[in-house]
């Protein structure tokens, strides 16, 4: 599965690390949020941290092809650059992980706001 938009990689990130700056100010700004709000908010960084979780690996598959195409690592050797992208793809993982993990706890967020809203 991938995002649905047809953007770049790389502009959607820096538009959700816009939204969640904008986001960041709000909140210590004070400005209040009714829970219906909250709700959505949470629900379009659940939805972030879902779509994060599906591009990361597939951003490893394009650092490989990348490499055995010659596009990176020409200045090491074929072991230093190899060892280079397995540290990338390491670390992709570990964001995936932690994306996972973070996707389902603001579904358990979620749903336990919208209890709280409807209570």
């Amino acid at each position: 599965m991938s995002p649905k938009s047809q953007e770049p990689p790389y502009l959607l990130a820096a538009q959700a690390g816009s939204v969640v700056r904008h986001l960041q100010s709000s909140l210590r700004a004070g400005e209040p949020a009714s829970p219906a709000d909250l709700c959505r908010t949470i629900g379009a960084l659940q939805q972030l941290a879902d779509d994060l979780t599906q591009v990361l690996p597939g951003l490893q598959g394009q650092l490989e092809e990348c490499l055995l195409a010659g596009r990176v690592g020409a200045g090491d050797t074929a072991g230093e650059a190899w060892d280079k992208v397995a540290e990338v793809g390491y670390a992709l993982a570990q964001a995936r992980t932690g994306g996972l993990l973070m996707a389902a706890e603001l579904r358990v967020s979620r749903r336990t706001l919208g209890e709280l809203a409807s209570s």
